[in-house]
This record gives structure tokens, sequence and C-alpha cells, in this order.
């Protein structure tokens, strides 16, 4: 009864850190492609005169 209790225990922080990495994945991956973009730099209409 106690194994299985500490099964479900296991079964939970599994859970949890497999979420957790899943989150921060998709969190670089959202980073990299912003700054991949190119949002932040300065373009300017006028640059070829």
């Amino acid at each position: 009864m106690l194994k299985k209790g500490n099964d479900s225990r296991s079964k939970q922080i599994g859970k949890f850190v497999l979420t957790t990495l899943i989150y921060c994945a998709i969190l670089m991956t959202l980073i990299y492609l912003y700054q991949y973009s190119g949002l932040t730099s300065v373009h300017f209409i006028y640059n070829e005169f």
C-alpha cells in the first residue's frame, strides 16, 4: 500500500518535470524565433539613398 502511494508521487513529479521541460523548450524556441526574425533591428525605408 505504501509503494502505490510512492508510485503515484513519483508519477506526479515526473509529469511536473516533463511539463516544465516542454514549456522551457517552447519558450526558448519562441525567444530564438523572435531574435532570428530581426524585429529588434532597425530597418530604414531610405537606406539606399
